[in-house]
Formats: structure tokens, sequence, C-alpha cells
């Protein structure tokens, strides 16, 4: 019997969501560092709008967290050129802004409660996530101590 990936399914090896933060300050997306170190996302974090175009090059991204302003250029500027290439991923723009040519705007901190509904998982989708994994609460949410949650970004961003 041969075992592939394509037989298990795709969907098995893109069940984590991939992530990607263009921001400049990292400390508003402590929760989304907890989940990426439970392996519940991919999470990318990018503080200029130059690096997440190439990063963007080399991965398939189901979300975008942009913030205002960014090292280079402005959060509204890499929307645009980010619409070139982003496909079917969502977008999201955190702080204040008019929603244009994005899917939501976000404040800070940012839940994962916001990236679920983000991404558009339904209520049936977290359940069936959260009963697979035998979790309590949300599907990319686990405690982590703010300590813990510092590390993780720092990890992350030496890469």
């Amino acid at each position: 019997m041969v075992i592939s990936a394509t037989s298990i399914g795709e969907e098995l090896i893109r069940k984590t969501p991939n992530v990607v933060v263009v921001d400049p300050h990292f400390d508003a997306y402590t929760a989304l560092a907890a989940s990426a170190r439970a392996g519940r996302i991919g999470l990318h974090l990018r503080a200029s709008g130059s690096e997440a175009m190439r990063l963007a090059r080399r991965l398939e991204i189901d979300a975008w967290l942009v913030a205002e302003e960014l090292d280079d250029m402005s959060g509204s500027d890499f929307v645009q050129l980010l619409a070139t290439v982003r496909g079917d991923s969502k977008v999201a723009l955190v702080g204040a802004g008019d929603g244009e040519d994005v899917d939501m705007v976000l404040s800070q901190p940012i839940t994962c409660e916001d990236l679920e509904e983000l991404l558009g998982l339904p209520a049936a989708e977290r359940s069936r996530r959260l009963a697979t994994r035998g979790l309590a609460g949300n599907w990319a949410a686990l405690p982590v101590s703010v300590g813990a949650a510092v590390v993780a970004i720092a990890v992350l961003m030496i890469g």
C-alpha cells in the first residue's frame, strides 16, 4: 500500500493557515504568536512591505494583517501592491482605515477570534477542529504567559 500526500489529502497539509503580519510593532500579536508556537497557524512577521512581498512570492498565504504604517511605505500602499499577488487570501488593515481593498479593518490587540473571522471559518468548522484535537476554546488559542509570548515573538523575528 502506497500512501502519498495526495492520497491522504492536501487538506491535512493545508489545515494550518499561513498568516503574514506586516507591522513594525509585533507586540499586538502575542495571541497569534502563542498559536504559532502550538502549531495552529504558520505566523510570519515582517516589518516592511518589501520583505512581505518577497515572502508572498515563496509562500501561499491565507491571511494578511497589515498595519497602517510600515517601515518602508504606508499600509494602504502595501495593500494596493498586494492586490496583484494576493489571490484568494484575506487581507485586514490593522488600525483606523477606510477598509478599501481589504476584507476587514481590525483594532489592536489582534485576537484569535479576529483571525478566525477574517479567515471565514464557520462555527461548525471551528467545533470540528476542536473535537478532532480534544481542545476547549477557540481553535487558535492556547494559554501562554507574557514571557513565553515575548520569547516566541523574538524567535519568530530572528527567523
